[in-house]
């Protein structure tokens, strides 16, 4: 009877309430807990308790699958449009926090989205909008815009991956840094060495918030520099 049941075509319990969206979520909580290398379209059917060639039919292959990802984690982080009730500058920085908020939730989904072209592509379509909209407001011309959101998400991809490898809210260079600089030569990296023992242990502190604050605030009034000089 059991064959007979295989011969038949039946589906397998699950495969019945199988969507898109399921196969997606299932997918996004293997990588979460046991990182990228874990996710493989056998293990995916595992999890959904599925036959592996049903996943076929809502996701073509894996690429389809790390795409997918891409649109489920970073969906949210587009933003409606304020108007003009809220300066650009700001409107920028709330864009890329809701964007380093959606690195830093799925960070072994990060790198994976930072190196795979398919992947990248869908985080641009569903997230740069709000920058666009911010810089055009700026008064930027259309290479300038391109020019400063490509120079503002590298500079949050780079920002994550590193806030994912550390995995806490805090870096503490501190300690080292000041034994290095203190066992400098005399006379090596005078302006390092005054900078580093004027702001000691506690100025030395480095806290990722405040970093990407003030990461946002050089870049945003560099680009507010760009857009006084191209009116």
């Amino acid at each position: 009877m059991v064959n007979a049941g295989k011969r038949s075509g039946r589906p397998r319990a699950g495969e019945e309430r199988l969507s898109r969206e399921a196969i997606l979520t299932a997918a996004l909580r293997i990588v979460d807990d046991e990182g990228i290398d874990a996710l493989t379209m056998r293990r995916l059917a595992s999890t959904l308790g599925v036959n592996p060639m049903s996943l076929y039919h809502h996701l073509p292959n894996k690429a389809a699958v790390l795409g997918g990802l891409a649109e489920l984690v970073f969906a949210g982080v587009e933003q409606t449009d304020p108007g003009d009730t809220v300066p650009w500058q700001e409107q920028l920085k709330e864009a890329a926090r809701a964007y380093r908020n959606a690195l830093r939730a799925h960070p072994n989904l990060a790198l994976q989205v930072l190196s795979d072209t398919s992947a990248v592509s869908e985080v641009v379509v569903v997230t740069v909008e709000p920058y666009y909209r911010a810089l055009d407001r700026a008064g930027l011309s259309p290479r300038r815009i391109v020019e400063s959101v490509n120079t503002l998400v590298d500079f949050i991809h780079g920002f994550a991956l590193g806030e994912a490898s550390v995995r806490s809210e805090t870096f503490d260079l501190a300690p080292d840094l000041l034994a290095r600089v203190q066992g400098l030569p005399e006379g090596k990296a005078p302006t390092l060495v005054r900078v580093v023992k004027e702001l000691g242990p506690e100025g030395l502190a480095y806290d990722f918030d405040s970093g990407f604050e003030s990461g946002l605030a050089v870049l945003t009034a560099g680009i507010a520099t760009l857009a006084d000089r191209d009116r």
